[in-house]
C-alpha cells in the first residue's frame, strides 16, 4: 500500500492518523528527521494558505515518540523590490516562530544552507543538497492542498519550489513553471509526503481562494501517485495538470489507478471549486497572473490594497473599476499565450510581460520587479489617461 487516507474530523484526531498511517505504510522514522511545511501566505495570512500549525503539533509529537531528531526548515519569500519577506517574516506570520521556544525542534532558513549548482536543460538549479542527502536520515514534505491560479494545485510537488534559490524560483517562472517544477523532483526526493486540508483552498488559491475543510489527511511515499489521487479526488483529470504529467514523463512516480477511486468514494468532494486564470477587482478591473512569480503578485497585490484603502486619493480608479465602459486587464508574469481584445484596456506590468506589450503595441513597467509604487502609478496612469 502507497497511500494512506484517513477522516481528520477532530484536532484530537491528527496525531492518531499520522501515527497509523506510518504504519500503514511501514514508514518508521529515526535520527535526523527534517520536515518541510508550506509556509506560502504574506501577513495577513489567510486560513488554508499555510500549512496548519495543529498538524505540525501532531507530527512533531509522533516525531518524538520515535525519539528522532526534529528539523523544520522553510526559507524567505518573494516580494517586490520595496515589500521583501525574509525568513523572520515567515515565521512570525505563520505562527511558526513559536517552535523556537520547542526544545525538541530546530527551526532554520532553508536560504542559509550551502547550494549545490545542478543544471537540467533550460534551468539551473541551486539547491541544498549536502542538508538533504547527508545531513538528515529523513525528509517529510508537509504540503498543503491549495488551488493555484498558474499551477492548477498545489500539492506535495509543487511544495518542493521552497527548495531553490531565490533567484531560481524567479527563472522557474520565467522559463517554464510547471516543467521546473516536475524536474525539480529529480533531486529532492521526500521519504513520504503528507497531504493535509484542515483547511484546505479552494477557489483562486494560493493566495486569494477561500478555506475548506477536507476532513481527510493523505500521506504517500510517491509524490506523482499522492498528487493525482487527491487530484481526482477534488474532481480533476491528473492528465490534465502539467507538472503531474511532466513528473509521470520523466520518472519520477506513477499515476494513482484511477479504476480504483471508487474505493475512496467517501472522499470525493464533488463541488470543489477550482482556481480561474483571473482575479477580479470591482466588476470592470481583471488580473491575470499568468506564470508570474510572487514578485509582480506583490506589486500588484499591493497596489490593489492601497486603492481601497484611499478611496478618496484614488476615487477614478474606484470609479472606472465599477463602471468603466471597457474591460481593465492588469497582465503579469510570462503571458506569451495570453489572448485578449485590443479594445480592452491592457496594462502590462514587469519584464516577462515584454513579448505580450510587445505583439499587442503596448507600453509596460519594464522591471524584474517593479516597486509597488511603480506599479501603483502606472495603472493609475493608464486606468486615467483612457476612455
Amino acid at each position: 500500500m502507497t497511500i494512506s487516507i484517513k477522516e481528520s474530523k477532530s484536532l484530537s484526531d491528527f496525531r492518531k492518523i499520522i501515527k497509523d498511517s506510518f504504519e500503514d505504510l511501514s514508514f518508521t522514522p529515526s535520527g535526523v528527521v527534517y520536515i518541510k511545511p508550506n509556509l506560502s501566505g504574506r501577513a495577513p495570512v489567510l486560513p488554508g494558505e499555510n500549512t496548519s500549525i495543529e498538524i505540525m503539533d501532531a507530527l512533531i509529537d509522533v516525531l518524538y515518540e520515535y525519539k528522532c531528531e526534529i528539523i523544520i526548515g522553510h526559507g524567505a519569500l518573494l516580494g517586490s523590490f520595496d515589500h521583501k519577506f525574509t525568513f523572520e517574516d515567515v515565521i512570525e506570520s505563520s505562527g511558526f516562530i513559536k517552535y523556537r521556544e520547542d526544545k525538541r525542534v530546530k527551526l532554520i532558513d532553508l536560504d542559509k544552507l550551502k547550494r549545490t549548482e545542478v543544471k537540467i536543460e533550460e534551468m539551473t538549479f541551486h539547491l541544498p543538497l549536502d542538508f538533504l542527502n547527508k545531513e538528515i536520515d529523513y525528509y517529510i514534505n508537509l504540503a498543503k492542498i491549495k488551488t493555484h491560479m498558474e499551477a492548477t494545485v498545489s500539492f506535495s510537488l509543487k511544495n518542493q519550489m521552497g527548495f531553490p534559490s531565490p533567484i531560481d524560483r524567479v527563472m522557474m517562472h520565467k522559463t517554464n513553471l510547471e516543467k521546473t517544477i516536475a524536474k525539480l523532483a529529480q533531486h529532492c526526493h521526500p521519504d513520504i509526503s503528507i497531504l493535509e486540508g484542515n483547511p484546505a483552498m479552494e477557489n483562486n488559491g494560493p493566495h486569494h481562494g477561500t478555506p475548506r475543510n477536507l476532513d481527510f489527511i493523505v500521506l504517500g511515499d510517491d509524490m506523482v501517485e499522492l498528487d493525482s489521487f487527491v487530484s481526482e479526488l477534488l474532481g480533476y483529470n491528473p492528465q490534465d495538470i502539467r507538472h503531474i504529467k511532466y513528473a509521470s514523463e520523466i520518472g519520477i512516480g506513477k499515476y494513482f489507478n484511477l479504476d480504483r477511486i471508487n474505493e475512496y468514494k467517501e472522499f470525493l468532494v464533488n463541488d470543489f471549486k477550482k482556481a480561474k486564470k483571473v482575479y477580479r477587482f470591482g466588476t470592470r478591473i481583471y488580473a491575470y497572473p499568468t506564470y508570474s512569480c510572487s514578485r509582480c503578485i506583490t506589486a500588484v497585490n499591493s497596489a490593489g490594497r492601497e486603492f481601497k484603502r484611499h478611496p478618496f486619493k484614488y476615487w477614478r480608479v474606484i470609479l472606472k473599476s465599477i463602471f468603466s465602459r471597457r474591460k481593465i486587464n492588469i497582465i503579469f508574469g510570462k503571458a506569451d499565450e495570453l489572448k485578449l481584445s485590443d479594445k480592452d484596456i491592457n496594462i502590462c506590468i514587469g519584464n516577462c510581460t515584454k513579448k505580450f506589450a510587445s505583439d499587442n503595441n503596448l507600453e509596460l513597467v519594464d522591471k524584474c520587479p517593479p516597486s509597488i509604487e511603480e506599479t501603483r502609478e502606472f495603472i493609475v496612469e493608464k486606468i486615467n489617461t483612457k476612455k
